[in-house]
């Protein structure tokens, strides 16, 4: 073993004790990389060997309305590549085996625009739908998955396309919004 794998692997195993005492939950085995941000990691679950790439955005918000509440809750085996923001004031749950690609938003909430008297920088509310993203989905690069959806699992979502509504499992949507172009057979699938 070289000097630079002792190191990574040292590196890994004293990220991974610190964030196990600072998270709602933390499985063995999940790496993160460097310049990652989390917001009340408390609220946060990740499952086992989980990669997370430089870059990241984690939030878990309005924990204070419910103490002790799990508000993103990430599956095993999941990866997301650089750049990759969650936002989860309701809740948001990735299975696993989700592979998410550079740059992805997923949320779950977004902010009061319309009120008739305030603007929206001092409207504090969200209006929230919880998000749920099915066991061995593929989100392609900077896809966007907006509050109220769930994707259905082994879904593919292209490159760039907004989610605004459910997906079905084994499909493959695209486009903003994103609609299903085609459908994956599950029986002729060896990740079924």
């Amino acid at each position: 073993m070289n000097l630079k794998k002792i190191i990574r692997n040292i590196y890994h195993s004293v990220t991974w004790r610190y964030w196990s005492y600072r998270m709602g939950e933390l499985g063995q085995g999940s790496r993160f990389e460097s310049q990652i941000i989390w917001h009340k990691p408390k609220g946060i679950a990740i499952g086992s060997n989980v990669i997370i790439k430089r870059r990241c955005r984690f939030e878990a918000i309005n924990t204070g309305k419910r103490p002790g509440f799990i508000h993103l809750k990430i599956g095993d085996n999941t990866s997301f590549q650089q750049g990759c923001q969650v936002s989860a004031a309701e809740q948001v749950t990735i299975g696993k085996d989700v592979l998410i690609a550079a740059n992805v938003l997923i949320t779950d909430n977004d902010h009061i625009y319309d009120h008739p008297s305030k603007p929206a920088s001092a409207i504090r509310e969200l209006n929230t739908a919880p998000v749920t993203i099915e066991d061995g989905c593929w989100l392609g690069f900077a896809s966007v998955v907006l509050k109220g959806v769930t994707i259905g699992r082994r879904s593919v979502i292209g490159a760039n396309a907004v989610v605004t509504e459910d997906i079905p499992p084994y499909s493959v949507a695209v486009g903003i919004p994103a609609r299903v172009i085609s459908r994956i057979n599950p029986r002729d699938s060896s990740l079924s």
